[in-house]
This record gives structure tokens, sequence and C-alpha cells, in this order.
């Protein structure tokens, strides 16, 4: 039998060779993917805190801007108003006032129902917790803004007063280096019209100079006082009934009050203007602007190695840390445009 001479294959040592350059190739082409998934993990990271933080400082300007707001009930409203005959006794429709019949009360008697337009509460957490200022001296303050909406479409209440609550606990209360979570509260001040009521009230508010207003109604009814009464509530349906989780992982959130010539509003203490003491309430009506800081950091680990790095406060409250986080610091001044001489 004869042999041939032109048999074609592979030898083991050239299978070898083949096995260990694509297992070369393979691990240098997974490096790579690391390398790049890390990176675009890294850019995703800080874009995502930076989205963040810009969008949680929008929702503070613009409710601080709001702060104090009063609404002046237009003619057409009240035109409006004049022509339902809805309520059981409303035969002459419901007689509106041009201007809101709610009272800006100053709550000394009890913070709770305060309609300060701003207050500002230095290392205070939020409700429903154990902790004490104590426990975020180095975090966060709470800050509290009130002002007024309008509602054509509800006969019933139509002039609306809202609280608006920005606060932060921590994500775990057992270990307060987790960092904590911010979250808003909005509450509305109910005081809707009794049934069979055709008028809010009989006289507007005085003025600020101590004269009788105008009840809308083109007439002078000669009341000499007015009364109302309401509790703020968690019903409405802009409210919020369960505290909304607007952001998590911060690690400073400080609001600092300043007056018309700049200068920051406080005691000797170093607390700002609140309606529980005595000492500062008078000034809550001279706040002019507000400064925001917000600090924020990655979910996850951003570093490879550990970075140490010092936030400074507005406040000097200082923070230092050694970690593999990366963190994010906006700083923005907002005036309340509302807040001035007409309180």
């Amino acid at each position: 039998m004869k042999h041939s001479k032109n048999i074609i294959g592979l030898t083991l040592l050239e299978i070898l060779i083949g096995i260990i350059i694509t297992t070369i190739m393979m691990a240098a082409m997974y490096t790579s993917y690391n390398v790049v998934n890390k990176s675009y993990s890294q850019v995703s990271g800080k874009a995502k805190i930076s989205r963040s933080s810009r969008d949680l400082v929008s929702m503070l300007m613009r409710d601080i801007r709001m702060a104090g707001f009063r609404y002046y009930v237009g003619s057409e409203q009240i035109k409006k108003f004049a022509r339902d005959t809805s309520g059981p006794a409303c035969t002459n429709g419901v007689v509106l006032p041009k201007f809101s019949y709610l009272f800006y009360d100053s709550g000394f008697d009890d913070p709770a129902k305060s309609h300060n337009p701003i207050v500002i509460r230095r290392n205070t957490p939020g409700p429903g917790t154990g902790l004490s200022t104590r426990d975020l001296t180095d975090c966060c303050d709470q800050i509290q803004i009130v002002y007024e909406d309008f509602d054509q479409n509800d006969y019933n209440e139509p002039f609306k007063r809202y609280r608006i609550t920005y606060y932060a606990n921590p994500v775990d209360e057992s270990d307060l280096s987790q960092g904590y979570s911010v979250y808003k509260r909005v509450e509305n001040f109910s005081d809707p019209r009794p049934d069979g009521q055709c008028t809010f009230f009989n006289e507007a508010p005085p003025t600020e100079d101590g004269g009788e207003g105008n009840d809308g109604d083109g007439g002078d009814n000669a009341q000499t006082t007015i009364s109302y009464s309401g509790s703020w509530t968690t019903t409405c349906p802009e409210c919020t009934p369960n505290d909304v989780l607007v952001r998590k992982h911060i690690e400073m959130m400080e609001f600092i009050p300043f007056d018309e010539n700049g200068k920051v509003i406080k005691s000797s203490s170093n607390n700002y203007p609140t309606p529980e003491d005595p000492n500062t309430r008078s000034r809550l009506y001279d706040i002019r602007g507000v400064d925001v800081r917000l600090t924020f950091r990655t979910k996850e680990e951003f570093f490879r190695d550990p970075i140490p790095r010092t936030e400074i406060g507005l406040s000097g409250r200082d923070k230092t840390h050694s970690d593999r986080y990366l963190r994010d610091s906006v700083i923005v001044t907002v005036a309340t445009r509302n807040i001035g001489e007409s309180y």
C-alpha cells in the first residue's frame, strides 16, 4: 500500500500556540472592556449626581421664590363666583374678596400652625424619627415655605395656601454614616366655607395701615370682626399624604437667611428666626434671600483608592471624608421676592 505525502493538518504544538494567542486576545479585549465600562460608569455617576442636584435646586428655587405670595382675585373670578348658585342657600352667588381672606398668622402661640413665609430650622430632621438636632449637626437643615394660590374650579374652597417642607432623614437611623435622603412634604391650609354659606366673610381683612378692606361685592357690610378657622392637612390633590423621597445620598443641606443688606439673620447662639424662638421671631419678615448649599455623593464607589477631602460648609459646618465616593456641591442664592414691606 502506498501512503500519500500530501496530508494537510495541524500539529499539537500549532493548536496549543493558537489557543494561547486566542486567550491573550480575549484577555486584552476583556481588559479594554472593563476600562471602558468603568470609565462610562464614572462619567454616568458624575452626571447623575450633577443632574439630581440641579433638579433639587430647581425645586427649591421655585418654592423659595414663591414664599409669601398672596393671591389677589381678579374681577373675572369675582363675577364668575357671583353667578354661582350651586349651594343650598346661594341664590345670590358667592361673594369673593378682592384678595385672600387668609392671614399670615405668626403662629407664635403654636409654632405647628405657623403661616410664616419662610422658616429655617438648623439641623432639624423630619417628623416621625427619634433623632434630635444633635444627630444632624453635620448634615442638614429644614426649610418650610408658605405661599397662596387660587383654584377657580373649587367653589367650596378656592383660596389655597400651601406649606412646603424640605428635610433630610438618615437612610439608616442606627448608622448615620450611611448618609441621608431628602424628602418633600406638601400641606394645604384647609378652611372651606360652611355648607350653605355664600360668602367667605363679611368684610375683607383690614389693610396694613389699619384701614378697612373692601369685600369685593361692591357694598359695605360694615362688619368689624373677621374670623376663620382651619388646619394644615395633606388631603388636597396637590398634597403628599406620604412624604415624597426627592433624592438619596445627600451629605449636606444648608439654608442661610439674610436681610436686605446681605447680612445673615441669626441669634447670638447661631440660630435662625423661628416662631418658637421669642428672641428671633420678630425678624422672620426681614428675610430677603436664602443661600442654599447642597452636597451629594455617588451611590457606588467612584475612585480606586480612598481620597481625603474636606467639604467646607457655609456656616462653619465642615466635614472631612476619606473614602472612594465622588461628591458634588451646588451653591445658589435665591431672592425671596414676595417678602417685603407688605408684611
